[in-house]
């Protein structure tokens, strides 16, 4: 029988290096495919401007995909997005202009800084609006493709990957791909057990608790500056509901 496709929409290729191999060796009942799309889903705005129905965008990234590389709505198992959560929650008085900060944007544990008012104003927006995308996305547990319900899911990094892998919120972009490869090649455990350590919940509880409070958790404060994630939840979603 051809194994069902687990489809991964993730921003960059460093996601794609440190779970891929894992996801391969543990869940081979699954094909397991990744879908780098390079850029933010839920803050990308269309030609035109305005911000764009989050979950028409989604559900057209996974048609794309499907289309790409001649697969049928029915090929899929479930699709499971990961996003890194870039401070988004956080109330607009912890964007700070700093003049003398050498990027244009910095993340530190309290505050994100920006070098201009009109930095600030755009932070601001991109917040808000990754913020309410994500909080629909969350209340997703699907998508109608082809006529078919297929089992949808998005995961976060807190501040991003870089920071929960090796502590750095601000890593350079040129440097993610090698600094990826080298942590990969360095852990002494496996990458399920290494992200569990930054789990903000209590890994004895149900796993749909798990997931609400892993998010009720990122929306609070300044939590979504904080080092955490839920992905290694995603594990257990594939071992209970795909495999």
């Amino acid at each position: 029988m051809t194994k069902k496709v687990l489809l991964i929409i993730v921003e960059g290729q460093t996601e794609q290096i440190i779970l891929e191999d894992y996801l391969d060796e543990h869940f081979a009942s699954s094909t397991i495919r990744f879908d780098v799309q390079r850029e933010d889903i839920l803050t990308k705005w269309d030609a035109k401007k305005r911000i764009p129905n989050i979950k028409n965008s989604v559900a057209r990234v996974i048609q794309n995909y499907l289309e790409k590389y001649k697969f049928l709505a029915k090929d899929l198992t479930a699709v499971v997005h990961i996003t890194d959560a870039d401070g988004c929650f956080i109330a607009p008085e912890f964007v700070k202009v700093k003049e003398d900060i050498e990027q244009n944007l910095y993340y530190t544990k309290e505050a994100i800084l920006v070098k201009s008012e009109k930095r600030k104003e755009q932070i601001e927006q991109r917040n808000e609006m990754k913020a309410n995308n994500a909080k629909i996305l969350v209340a997703n547990d699907h998508f109608s493709i082809q006529r078919l319900k297929i089992p949808y899911q998005l995961f976060y990094f807190s501040t991003n990957l870089e920071h929960v892998l090796w502590n750095e919120r601000n890593e350079v972009a040129t440097e993610k791909v090698q600094k990826a490869d080298e942590f990969m090649e360095g852990l002494s455990s496996s990458i399920e057990e290494h992200l569990k350590e930054f789990l903000p919940v209590n890994s004895e509880l149900p796993y749909k608790e798990k997931m609400k409070m892993s998010w009720s958790f990122l929306m609070e404060d300044c939590n979504s500056l904080q080092r955490g994630t839920n992905v290694p939840l995603l594990f257990e979603m594939i071992k209970s509901d795909v495999q």
